[in-house]
């Protein structure tokens, strides 16, 4: 197995991941692969080809444009259909073609329509068919059989490789087609030539280098037990490549990915289900091909406004009604912005978890409880998993009702899934739609007491040997079922909330981005599992995953003040925010000054909230990462390719995280301007820079002519428009904001002309407070203008919703206005705004 270590302990997994076949010297088996085909027929917006392998054995090849940049290769066997028990629920399948470009127009409506600018067509001669659209291009030829992809400039983004051999003639890649083993298909695959600066990222929360080239990655979900391998919570079988493609498995099952570890001329991937289907999907750039993905499995879902708050978890450790309280009030004397009280697993009865029943010795009111901690502010998140304790109840009441996923002898499968520490545990068949009610059943008397969300923990322990009452095996069902556990969740909670979407989860898949909030499980408290937890938030950010966290300070272990302060200023500014672990993260544990930091970055979080919010509300709609990698900045720029340490928080904020004692690290700056939040420094990229920054500052630098949207910080996040924004204007020239809330859109420029700041606003909010940040060479102003009107200059200026509109310079050489626009004054014009 490739997952155990030579020579070392290996910590057995009852859900391991089914291992490939290898095979033996002596085995003259080998891979079919497809050398020629004929064209069988025409689909919608595709072909289907008749294919042969060097055995001449039949296949079926269909390829289609489902979309504009989007294309489905699917191979099977001739007359081969799926077990129709195994048949999956429509919405349970990867991809969902996107139903707004899913009906492309024909060339001849097109032509009718007189609309020249959008291509679709399909060209045949004898040797070739060519599918093109306006930004990708299959081309296929028929004998020797091979499929590339070209982008619409005509430049070749991906092409199959079948001929790969060593110098004994031995095949030393998958190509298109199948392999048997004992006279069964064992798996389908394809392989690519990988170029010679090709880089690839994604595949999920995956903890190894951000830069997958080199790696082999198996998609299976497992309970990590870290953050220093491969294995993942959430494993999602798509990746992206600097060459400026990305490609999708349309599958759950185990997708093995080699990215040119075996052959470093190719990648490949493995397939052991009963058909290949995947989608190569085209720019023009990464965002847009990451876009186009989350189209494909579906559109992220936006959280409530106050999940964007800080969270505060009692631990992993016994937890009382009384302590719970006090908690809750200490963050409030302390006056530390927070949002949400976490309760881990203690609010039950240990050893019969997770029965979601509260333990009443320890929890003797909890709906007293709840009520103290809504009439403080705080939102209620209870931690839950999907399996049910022996020693429980409710798993003799869910056995005998036929609820729990069985072994191929028909007994209920029962599993090791805490080790020695927990008592064995049952697993809810959540494919079963009478067992899915009875497990959202559990869940409504919590939600009527008054809380607003759970924690979904694991999902990953469905062994490949089970068998659901549908007759999906534990094969189908392991990497489908956390879907169905958060789907489950989350529709019980929007049912009694009317929050959409809303989980914390720990293990997802291809759509997972549906369910609003997850976060990477079990780091140490090291400073070396901190930046393993930010390389995989970044693999997954590739996936379309733009709301995810980590336990600030790790979970395994106790971090020392210095490691859990630099831990939470990144936590601070990751996409959501949670303090957990398994031992106490609350500040005040860690001595006067680790309280001080933590109490400052919670308000710098809470400050930046509207700039956070609108980003958020941009990435839910376009399927683009919150945290992004420093790769999507300019993919064709090789200083960029390896970058994992560092990366931008929405368009406009780099965000360098500490990841050592020593206080120092390495920046680069990308091409452009860039000012250093703390020192107003401003810096020419590109350009690689040593940073050292004292415990009490992260790393954070401003793109050059940002307008940063801000508010006063306030204990907790109302659900409703932020009262009054401030743009802090990061001013060189020229600079726009597109601002969103709840009250919908509100569009901003300002520019330096002369000695004039002249600022044009419009949309949804009719007042602000606005900020000229004095940066080196700017011009001193001497009048300010709003929407072509002059703003009166005065002596003093109050930034507050009753003060009147005015301007004035401070001391230290901030410009502070207070600006109200008129009714009906129009947006601004905004076109290439990147947002």
């Amino acid at each position: 197995m490739t997952q155990r270590p030579p020579l070392l302990p290996y910590r057995f997994f009852s859900a391991d991941a089914p291992g490939l076949p290898v095979r033996e010297p002596d085995d003259p088996g080998g891979p079919e692969h497809v050398v020629k085909a004929t064209l069988a027929g025409e689909v919608d917006h595709g072909v289907v080809l008749s294919g042969v392998t060097q055995s001449d054995e039949k296949v079926e090849i269909t390829v289609r444009l489902v979309s504009d940049g989007i294309a489905r290769i699917r191979l099977h066997l001739p007359g081969r259909k799926p077990d129709p028990r195994s048949e999956l629920p429509p919405h349970c399948h990867a991809v969902q073609e996107p139903e707004r470009q899913q009906d492309l127009p024909s060339q001849q409506a097109l032509q009718e329509n007189g609309k020249t600018n959008t291509r679709l067509a399909i060209e045949r001669t004898p040797q070739r068919i060519r599918l093109v659209s306006n930004d990708l291009e299959a081309a296929i030829d028929l004998d020797p059989f091979r499929i590339a992809f070209l982008d619409a400039g005509g430049r070749t983004l991906l092409a199959q490789n079948f001929s790969e051999r060593d110098a004994t003639d031995l095949m030393t890649v998958l190509p298109f087609g199948f392999s048997r083993v004992d006279g069964k298909i064992a798996a389908f695959h394809d392989s690519f030539d990988a170029e010679p600066d090709e880089h690839f990222y994604g595949f999920g929360e995956k903890f190894t280098d951000f830069d997958k080239r080199g790696q082999r990655l198996v998609m299976w979900h497992h309970d990590a037990y870290g953050v220093h391998g491969e294995r993942a919570h959430k494993n999602v079988p798509f990746f992206v490549s600097t060459r400026g493609y990305g490609l999708l498995v349309n599958s759950y099952s185990c997708v093995h990915f080699d990215m040119a570890k075996s052959n470093n001329a190719a990648f490949s991937l493995i397939v052991p289900d009963d058909t290949l289907d995947y989608c190569v999907i085209a720019g023009p750039g990464l965002d847009s091909v990451i876009s186009r993905y989350s189209d494909l499995v579906g559109l992220p879902t936006l959280p409530p406004k106050w999940a964007f708050g800080l969270w505060v978890s009692g631990s992993f450790q016994p937890d009382s009604q009384e302590a719970v309280i006090e908690r809750a009030r200490r963050l409030r004397a302390e006056k530390i912005p927070s949002d949400v009280l976490h309760i881990d697993c203690y609010w039950q009865r240990f050893g019969r978890w997770s029965e979601m029943l509260f333990d009443r010795k320890a929890f003797p009111d909890p709906e007293k409880m709840i009520a103290e901690l809504k009439a403080m502010g705080f939102k209620v998140c209870l931690w839950m998993n999907p399996y049910l304790s022996q020693e429980s109840a409710r798993f003799t009441e869910a056995k005998r009702k036929g609820f729990l996923l069985k072994n191929r002898d028909g007994k209920p499968c029962v599993e090791k899934l805490w080790g020695d520490f927990h008592p064995w545990v049952g697993l809810v068949d959540l494919s079963f739609p009478e067992a899915k009610k009875w497990f959202q059943g559990l869940l409504k008397p919590l939600l009527e007491m008054g809380v607003d969300v759970f924690k979904t923990d694991f999902g990953e322990g469905v062994p490949a040997g089970a068998v659901s009452r549908s007759g999906l095996t534990g094969e189908k069902l392991h990497n489908l079922y956390p879907l169905l556990y958060n789907d489950a969740v989350a529709e019980a909670t929007e049912a009694a909330t009317g929050h959409a979407g809303l989980v914390w989860a720990r293990s997802s898949h291809s759509g997972g981005q549906r369910h609003a909030a997850q976060w990477a499980g079990d780091p140490n408290c090291t400073f070396r599992a901190m930046a393993s937890t930010l390389r995989g938030g970044l693999s997954l950010a590739i996936c379309g995953h733009p709301f995810w966290s980590h336990d600030m300070g790790g979970f395994h272990g106790t971090p020392s003040p210095v490691l859990f302060v630099r831990w939470c200023q990144f936590g601070f500014l990751s996409p959501l925010s949670r303090a957990h672990g398994r031992t106490s993260r609350l500040p005040w544990e860690f001595g006067d000054e680790a309280l001080r930091i933590f109490r400052n970055y919670a308000r710098l979080r809470y400050r930046l909230l509207p700039y956070i919010y609108s980003s958020a509300v941009d990435c839910a709609e376009r399927g683009l990462p919150l945290m992004r990698p420093m790769v999507l900045e300019n993919p064709e720029d090789p200083a960029l390719w390896h970058l994992d340490l560092q990366y931008m928080l929405g368009s406009d904020l780099l965000v360098a995280p500490i990841y050592n004692a020593a206080g120092r690290r390495h920046v680069f700056f990308p091409a452009g301007s860039w000012i250093d939040v703390h020192t107003r420094e401003k810096i020419d990229g590109p350009v690689n820079l040593f940073v050292e920054a004292p415990l009490d500052r992260l790393p954070l630098f401003v793109r050059g002519n940002a307008l940063i949207p801000q508010m006063r910080p306030k204990e907790r996040i109302e659900e409703a428009p932020f009262d009054l924004v401030i743009v802090d204007a990061y001013l060189l020239d020229r600079g726009t904001l597109i601002l969103r809330d709840m009250d919908g859109t509100t569009a901003l420029s300002a520019a330096l002309v002369g000695t004039d700041l002249v600022v044009q606003a419009g949309g949804a909010k009719r007042q602000f407070g606005f900020r000229l940040i004095p940066l080196p060479g700017i011009p001193r102003i001497g009048r300010v203008l709003l929407n072509g009107s002059q703003v009166k200059r005065k002596k003093e200026v109050r930034i507050d919703r009753a003060a009147e509109p005015g301007w004035t310079m401070e001391r230290n050489g901030t410009l502070l206005a207070m600006l109200r626009v008129e009714e009906g004054a129009d947006s601004p014009s905004l076109r290439g705004k990147k947002v």
